[in-house]
């Protein structure tokens, strides 16, 4: 049996890499008791799956992880024993118990995501719209461990988007943009390209709204 955990990722561990979010998440797994499923051999290890990684220094309310269970508990009392044992900053908010038949892996589910980015910055809400709005927003991506660089248009990447002011005087661009292992937005392409059309930003933080699974 397969557990579908979400979780979110608050401003105490936003520095915590994906590698450690795991292993945190592992330790602190086998301190409670939930009934986890071990895998076999001679270094029995939890049997756990995460979705997308969110990158260093982003926040998040929309994470996933896959636990295999020998048994089915009680959703309150799941999240009462994950969430007793977490650090400050991770909090389990949802479990979903999954049928036997369903074998799709986590990662192949991510669609879409939903990031939230707000920006120090003396450009207006109107020149943002207006800069978003363009038909080829051209920026440079590197791809992972190849140092190979390639222009992209990161429109290709955008579904949707809106910019706001908040009570801070700072813009709030909310972007819905694909997301998985083929076309994945990394939502610093946003910065990257307003730095290379607009000019510099001040400051900026960065929040996974909701990560959309298929």
């Amino acid at each position: 049996m397969r557990a579908r955990v979400k979780y979110c990722k608050g401003e105490e561990v936003k520095y915590v890499g994906h590698l450690d979010t795991m292993r945190t998440f592992t330790r602190c797994i086998k301190r409670t008791a939930i009934p986890v499923k071990y895998s076999g051999g001679f270094n029995p290890r939890v049997q756990i799956s995460f979705a997308l990684p969110l990158g260093v220094g982003l926040t998040s309310e929309s994470e996933y992880f896959d636990l295999e269970l020998i048994s089915k508990m009680n959703e309150m009392v799941f999240l009462g024993e994950l969430n007793s044992v977490l650090p400050q900053g991770f909090k389990a908010i949802q479990v979903e118990f999954l049928a036997e038949e369903d074998k799709k892996s986590l990662m192949s589910l991510v669609k879409e995501a939903v990031y939230e980015i707000s920006i120090d910055t003396d450009f207006t809400v109107p020149m943002i719209e207006e800069f978003l709005a363009k038909e080829e927003i051209m920026i440079a991506k590197e791809s992972n461990g190849k140092h190979k660089i390639s222009e992209i248009n990161l429109k290709d990447y955008i579904i949707d988007y809106d910019v706001k002011s908040d009570r801070d005087e700072k813009q709030i661009i909310t972007v819905h943009a694909t997301a998985g292992s083929v076309n994945n937005m990394n939502p610093n392409f946003v910065i990257q390209a307003i730095e290379k059309y607009l000019g510099k930003v001040n400051d900026f933080d960065i929040e996974r709204k909701e990560l959309i699974l298929g």
